[in-house]
């Protein structure tokens, strides 16, 4: 699965770059047509940042993978679960080691000043 998902990403990356990257053939753009190309653009800058930074988990697991210790949460070295590894193959740390580290995030920021 991760190895499909790798090429998968690598394959909208190179279309999207290659699509991007074109020159319009026509310099004298009307500014509407000028602003929608360039919102254009950003979106899908931003998607292929998206997927830049999912083709380095996946790398990142698959390297876990060959060093035989993919499956293991990061922060506890437990096994994680199968369900979250079929429905989330990079996963780095199980559900119960992430809902914990969500709820210390929440109490660190309701502690803030001015909250």
């Amino acid at each position: 699965m991760l190895r499909r998902r790798r090429r998968e990403l690598l394959e909208n990356i190179e279309t999207r770059r290659q699509r991007d990257t074109k020159v319009e053939a026509s310099e004298n753009k009307e500014e509407l047509d000028q602003a929608s190309h360039s919102q254009l653009q950003a979106v899908s800058l931003r998607v292929m940042d998206k997927e830049s930074k999912l083709l380095k988990q996946i790398d990142r697991a698959l390297a876990k993978f060959e060093d035989g210790e993919y499956g293991l949460c990061e922060g506890t070295e437990e096994p994680i679960g199968y369900a979250r590894l079929k429905a989330v193959p990079w996963a780095r740390h199980s559900v119960a080691y992430k809902e914990e580290r969500e709820r210390e995030q929440q109490l660190m920021t309701s502690r803030l000043p001015g909250r």
